[in-house]
C-alpha cells in the first residue's frame, strides 16, 4: 500500500485529477437529483457536458486578462502571445462560461430548464470542493519534466503561527478552507432544493448561490497573496469580479421586485404549475373561470 501511495504521489498531477472526481461527483449527484425530480437526466447530463467547453473557455480567458492587469501594474509589455501563453485560469471564469453556456442550450433543448439551471447550481460547489483540494496539493511538472509541489494558491506566510506550522511554508492554507466553505454551501443549496415543492418557484438557486460565493471569495482574497492574478489599485482581480457579481445580483432582484422585468415564462412541461395565477399575487382568491364560449345549441349544428 505504501509503495502504490508513492507511486502514486510521484506520477499523478493532482490538480488535474481532483478536478476530474469533482465531474464525477456532480454527475453523480445531477442523476440522483433528476431521478428524484422526474427530470430528463439524459438531455440534463448531455448539456452539463457540452457546458464544460463553455467552462473551459470562459477560464482561460479570465487567465488572461487577470494576466494582463498583472502585467499592467508592472509596467511590462503585454502582447497577446505571451498572455495566451503564461496566463493560467481563473474560476471565476470557468464558472460564469459554464452557467451561460448552459443556460443557452437549455432554453432551446432542456424542457425543464429551470429545474435544470437549478441543480446546475446547486452541484457547482461539489465540483469547486474538490478542485481546491487539488490545487493545494499543487503537483505539477517543473521545466525539468520532474513533479514538484508547488500550490498555485500560496495563502500569506505566517511564520510565528502554530497552526500554520504545519502546512507548507508556513503558509496559510486558503485553498483548503475555500474547499470546505464549497462542501458546506453545496450542503446547504441541496437541502434547500430539496425542501422546494413548487415548480414555479425553480430557476432561484443561482441567485442564492452567487451571492454566497462572491463574498466568501471578496474575503478570502486578502489571505491568498497571489498577486499574478493582477487587478487594479488595492483590489485583485477575483474581488472586483465579486463586487460585479453582488451588484448584478442586487439590481437583478430590484427590476424583478419592481416590475422592470418580464416574469420567467411558464414551462408547460412543470407538473402542477398553475397557469392561471402564475406571477400573480399570493392575496388573488378570485375562482379560476375557464371560457368555453357559447353553449352551441345541438339542432342549430345539426342544420
Amino acid at each position: 500500500m505504501d509503495n502504490l501511495w508513492t507511486f502514486l504521489w510521484n506520477h499523478v498531477l493532482t490538480y488535474p485529477v481532483m478536478a476530474a472526481v469533482g465531474i464525477l461527483a456532480v454527475f453523480f449527484v445531477a442523476l440522483l437529483l433528476c431521478m428524484r425530480r422526474d427530470q430528463n437526466w439524459v438531455r440534463q447530463l448531455f448539456l452539463m457536458i457540452a457546458s464544460l467547453l463553455g467552462l473551459l473557455g470562459g477560464a482561460k480567458l479570465f487567465g488572461a486578462l487577470s494576466y494582463a492587469t498583472y502585467l499592467y501594474q508592472r509596467g511590462e509589455e503585454i502582447t497577446f502571445i505571451g498572455i495566451l501563453k503564461e496566463s493560467g485560469i481563473v474560476f471565476y471564469g470557468g464558472l460564469l462560461g459554464y452557467f451561460l453556456t448552459f443556460w443557452i442550450l437549455s432554453k432551446f433543448f432542456l424542457p425543464r430548464r429551470r429545474l435544470g439551471r437549478d441543480i446546475v447550481a446547486v452541484t457547482t460547489p461539489l465540483f469547486h470542493g474538490f478542485a481546491r483540494i487539488g490545487c493545494y496539493l499543487g503537483r505539477d511538472y517543473d521545466a525539468f519534466h520532474n513533479l514538484e509541489w508547488h500550490p498555485c494558491c500560496y495563502g500569506v506566510k505566517m511564520e510565528g503561527s502554530a497552526f500554520c506550522s504545519h502546512f507548507w511554508d508556513h503558509r496559510l492554507p486558503v485553498q483548503l478552507f475555500e474547499s470546505a466553505f464549497n462542501f458546506i454551501l453545496f450542503a446547504v443549496l441541496l437541502i434547500v432544493f430539496l425542501r422546494e415543492k413548487k415548480d414555479e418557484r425553480r430557476g432561484r438557486m443561482v441567485l442564492f448561490y452567487l451571492p454566497a460565493y462572491a463574498i466568501f471569495r471578496f474575503i478570502i482574497e486578502f489571505f491568498r497573496d497571489d498577486a499574478v492574478r493582477g487587478g487594479f489599485g488595492p483590489l485583485s482581480f477575483s474581488q472586483i469580479i465579486s463586487i460585479l457579481i453582488l451588484e448584478g445580483v442586487i439590481v437583478f432582484l430590484l427590476l424583478r421586485k419592481f416590475g422592470a422585468l418580464k416574469p420567467l415564462p411558464v414551462d408547460p412541461y412543470d407538473p402542477g404549475v398553475d397557469l392561471y395565477r402564475l406571477g400573480k399575487r399570493k392575496d388573488v382568491n378570485e375562482p379560476i373561470v375557464f371560457d368555453e364560449g357559447e353553449p352551441v345549441d345541438p339542432k342549430k349544428k345539426s342544420k
